[in-house]
């Protein structure tokens, strides 16, 4: 039976940030709030996107937050999402495993601009399908979104992995039974990941690959 492996898609497989911090600063023009320096928006790649503008907007109004978040979606659809880069050595990594393990996105971009990303930047036909949240809110809790989409394709409770860069991923892999992989070239830190139950953290593609290896070795892998 092949491995489930569910890679998140931003700080995991792609850099967003110069289309996410365009997008948050478009928002927040057209929402009158001042502002921020980018060094304090860095942190809010990869937390639903709803709870950061309570933060960001000081306010829990949701018509307020929704509004900011649909001024955000303006900016992002007008050529922010594909204002990314590709982490090096993950599209060899994807090849390396797309015919020996069951490849998924899940992430908390909603599901349609996740699929146009990994379209436009070409690894869309590694993965079996491509998950994320709903623009109306659902499944924008990354361990439902897993739930959901486990029960679908019929994953094995408890077999597989969930590949991430933040607490949010290690959280949503956790509650669903899966082991977690930690990569620390996004938005997460050491500790945090380690916190949250990442059971190994990584600090290249090379280095994630040996660990898939190593945890979930297939024939088209033999020891060396």
């Amino acid at each position: 039976m092949k491995t489930p492996l569910l890679f998140d898609l931003d700080g995991t497989i792609t850099d967003p940030a110069p289309g996410f911090l365009a997008s948050m600063d478009y928002a927040l023009e057209k929402m009158g709030e001042p502002l921020r320096p980018h060094e304090e928006l860095t942190p809010f790649i990869g937390p639903p996107l709803r709870g950061s503008f309570e933060i960001l907007l000081g306010d829990s109004d949701p018509v307020r937050c929704e509004a900011a978040l649909e001024h955000y979606r303006d900016r992002l659809n007008d050529g922010g999402k594909f204002e990314a880069t590709i982490y090096p050595g993950m599209i060899d990594l994807l090849a390396s495993l797309t015919d020996d393990y069951r490849l998924f996105i899940a992430t908390g971009k909603p599901r349609g601009v996740a699929r146009e990303i990994a379209t436009h930047f070409g690894f869309d036909h590694f993965f079996e399908e491509i998950y994320g949240a709903e623009l109306d809110g659902r499944f924008g809790d990354k361990a439902e979104l897993i739930a959901h989409f486990s029960e679908i394709h019929d994953l094995p409770k408890g077999h597989g992995a969930m590949i991430g860069d933040t607490t949010f991923d290690m959280r949503a892999g956790r509650l669903n039974h899966l082991d977690c992989l930690g990569v620390t070239w996004g938005y997460g830190t050491d500790e945090q990941l380690r916190e949250s139950g990442a059971g190994e953290l990584v600090s290249s593609s090379g280095e994630l690959r040996a660990a898939i290896r190593k945890r979930y070795p297939t024939a088209a892998f033999p020891d060396s």
